[in-house]
């Protein structure tokens, strides 16, 4: 079967997770889309990185109405090219598709809906299981940080895992020492981990912080160790 997310995808795939208090404005779609022309030229020479190997991709729980309304306003058109799945074509060299979250089949892509505000312990426990049978070592790989960034998100979530022993149990034997990596320390591992890739990746300062959650001053003593500089 496809990947009706993955197919878009080229050589290099930038994405931007909206929060659940977030918006998802024109000026939100056109500042993610300068940034990815910035990462386009960024200390390259003429050309290295084609904007057709370029890919944005923009994640949101809740469907973005004003946004939709807006680009076709403006004469691009807005392509539902699977349920939850939006492609904007015209008047753009870069690829761009919108994410929704909520409206993606109930079956699929467990892992995007547990990146939002008031995941149930049910779909937590159900992609968790997923994951800990899945034969695809990504998925493995991975599911340890979708854990952790979602009960980062959900709060009540978290606090309700850890006062029912019997689920503590549960999660503790599927993930044995990644549950109790979910702690602060494990936070911090992660919020590290996404600051490093978002340096990588020739992100804005001001956007690694508020996604990383990370104070300015340790992103550039992150980006000093790893021999990248700060935009």
């Amino acid at each position: 079967m496809t990947d009706p997310i993955g197919e878009f995808f080229e050589a290099v795939n930038l994405f931007e997770y909206k929060s659940p208090d977030d918006g998802l404005s024109i000026d939100d779609f056109y500042k993610a889309v300068a940034y990815s022309f910035i990462y386009k030229g960024y200390n390259r020479k003429v050309d290295e990185l084609p904007i057709d190997n370029i890919t944005l991709t923009l994640v949101r729980h809740s469907y973005p109405r004003e946004l939709i309304k807006a680009l076709k306003k403006r004469g691009y058109i807005v392509e539902e090219q699977h349920p939850g799945i939006y492609r904007i074509h015209g008047k753009i060299d870069l690829k761009v598709q919108i994410i929704v979250s909520s409206r993606l089949p109930a079956d699929e892509y467990e892992g995007l809906k547990l990146l939002a505000s008031g995941c149930t312990k049910d779909t937590f426990l159900n992609y968790a299981g997923k994951a800990v049978t899945s034969k695809d070592g990504n998925v493995k790989a991975n599911a340890g940080t979708v854990i952790r960034i979602c009960l980062g998100i959900n709060r009540k979530l978290d606090k309700e895992l850890e006062e029912d022993e019997a689920m503590k149990d549960v999660i503790a034997r599927i993930f044995k020492n990644e549950f109790a990596a979910l702690r602060q320390d494990g936070i911090n591992e992660t919020n590290e981990r996404v600051a490093s890739d978002m340096l990588k990746d020739g992100m804005p300062l001001e956007k690694i912080a508020k996604y990383s959650r990370l104070a300015e001053d340790s992103i550039r003593s992150l980006a000093k160790s790893l021999g990248v500089a700060v935009v």
